[in-house]
């Protein structure tokens, strides 16, 4: 991590007149941390996401979100830390927002990378436009992405069934698990679906998040039965999603005299 910025990429600078300003920092400047991650392909907006400035709150006035976000931030490090010597499936952050799905799942994708794995982020609808055959296209471009696809250490799929699917998206996505299934390949992956197994999340007080979401296709019908399967084969399920009922708790203050 860099000591200047904590990998913000962003260090406060004095102004005459006692401003301060915003300004890069040096360990992007020259292509430092940018060009460290560039072959992840990762979005601007996450480029600089890391578990050290991920905000899981404060136990104190919203221990349930501080608790499950914590436990999501955890298994995060403890799957980078152990790919791909120790025998461990892949993680999907599923509930809650798309930020912090994402903000965890890259988070994640970095810390391998740190370890010297080829890692590659891309987003669902993009992956597959990617990948489709259109007339005039560049094959041996489209032949060197799957390529890829099919042989990087770790691929992180985001907002994964996103769109509803054809039966080519579905058959793409699938062979694209199967072959990560069958090569003990890493994946990880976010979406914004209700999972088959939502139901057991219940205990965690999060019900009310998932009941607007009860007349919408789940994740196992977007990407197909065959394919949601094997995603459980290979991922474990990680909940970001925090109660809508808790609200923060008031901390009482000393009384004066």
């Amino acid at each position: 991590m860099c000591s200047e910025c904590r990998d913000t990429g962003w260090v406060q600078v004095q102004l005459p007149g006692g401003f301060t300003a915003s300004k890069r920092c040096r360990c992007h400047e020259g292509g430092g941390v940018a060009s460290q991650y560039g072959p992840l392909r990762l979005p601007p907006r996450f480029a600089d996401a890391s578990f050290d400035n991920f905000s899981a709150g404060v136990y104190a006035t919203e221990p349930q979100k501080h608790q499950i976000l914590t436990a999501a931030m955890a298994k995060g490090m403890r799957f980078a830390d152990g790919f791909p010597i120790e025998p461990s499936k892949g993680l999907i952050f599923h509930g809650g927002t798309m930020e912090r799905q994402t903000h965890l799942a890259v988070a994640t994708l970095k810390r391998l990378a740190d370890k010297g794995l080829s890692c590659l982020f891309f987003e669902y609808q993009d992956l597959l436009q990617a990948l489709q055959s259109r007339p005039g296209d560049a094959a041996d471009e489209r032949e060197e992405l799957a390529a890829k696809v099919k042989s990087v250490d770790v691929l992180l799929i985001e907002s994964l069934g996103e769109r509803r699917p054809t039966d080519w998206a579905q058959d793409t996505i699938y062979s694209i698990v199967k072959h990560r299934y069958h090569n003990r390949l890493g994946l990880l992956a976010t979406t914004g679906l209700p999972l088959a197994t939502m139901a057991a999340e219940t205990q965690l007080g999060t019900q009310a998040m998932y009941a607007a979401a009860r007349s919408q296709d789940t994740l196992a019908q977007r990407i197909g039965r065959q394919c949601a399967e094997m995603l459980e084969s290979i991922c474990v399920p990680v909940p970001v999603a925090v109660p809508v009922t808790e609200r923060p708790v008031a901390v009482a203050s000393r009384s004066r005299g």
